[in-house]
């Protein structure tokens, strides 16, 4: 009986140690964490980085590096909701801003929010003027914004075109003028548009052809 009652000793022990040993501690999880980003194994990296998050407790967080890094993880896993969470605290531990911005932009823009994407550009441009990827940005932006107006201004001449075509009405016809007045009011908003990313990128070739086809068009 003496025997079995020190075997079952043993063996909590055992255990007891084996539970010690796998123990893993706030460097532990966060190192692990960095090996998998280098792996790019972003899902895994976050997965660490939050468990050491847990480690860490209730302590105010000081890595700021590996925060910016838990929004990197999300981002590159499409775990959306977590990067603008762990972006947002970046920029809030004002480190890397102007690229926390540029990826909040990113972020905002796959979601389809565009006022948001636009505003947290603008936020990168003001910490990094002369950055030439938040320059290419904000000329991309514009330069959908534009070609959405030009897709719609011809749009509707191409129907009315379409209708003269098919013999069903003529260019002096109300209905054909009011077309044409209607895709000329949105060609006019296009230029200011176009201009606007070629300031932030000049050679811009596609901001350069918008405003050129825009201008030849209303001048019709």
């Amino acid at each position: 009986m003496k025997r079995f009652f020190l075997a079952v000793v043993l063996c909590l022990g055992v255990v007891a140690a084996n539970a010690q040993a796998v123990e893993k501690t706030f460097a532990d999880l966060k190192n692990e964490g960095n090996a998998a980003i280098k792996v790019k194994d972003f899902a895994k990296a976050l997965d660490l980085y939050e468990k050491a998050l847990v480690k860490w407790g209730d302590k105010p967080v000081a890595d700021t590096s590996m925060i910016y890094n838990m929004g990197y993880c999300a981002i590159n896993s499409k775990n959306y909701d977590k990067a603008v969470k762990y972006f947002d605290q970046a920029i809030s531990m004002n480190y890397k801003k102007a690229n926390a911005y540029v990826y909040l932009s990113d972020i905002y823009k796959i979601q389809k929010k565009n006022a948001e994407s636009l505003k947290a550009l603008e936020s990168a441009l003001a910490i990094a003027p002369a950055d030439a990827i938040v320059k290419d940005k904000l000329a991309a932006y514009y330069v959908r914004e534009a070609y959405s107006l030009y897709g719609k201004g011809s749009s509707i001449i191409n129907k009315a075109n379409s209708q003269v075509t098919a013999g069903k009405l003529k260019t002096t016809d109300a209905p054909y003028k009011a077309a044409d007045t209607q895709a000329k009011e949105e060609y006019k908003k296009v230029i200011p548009l176009a201009e606007k990313a070629l300031e932030f990128d000049p050679k811009n070739a596609t901001a350069k052809q918008l405003k050129d086809a825009c201008e030849q068009a209303i001048k019709l």
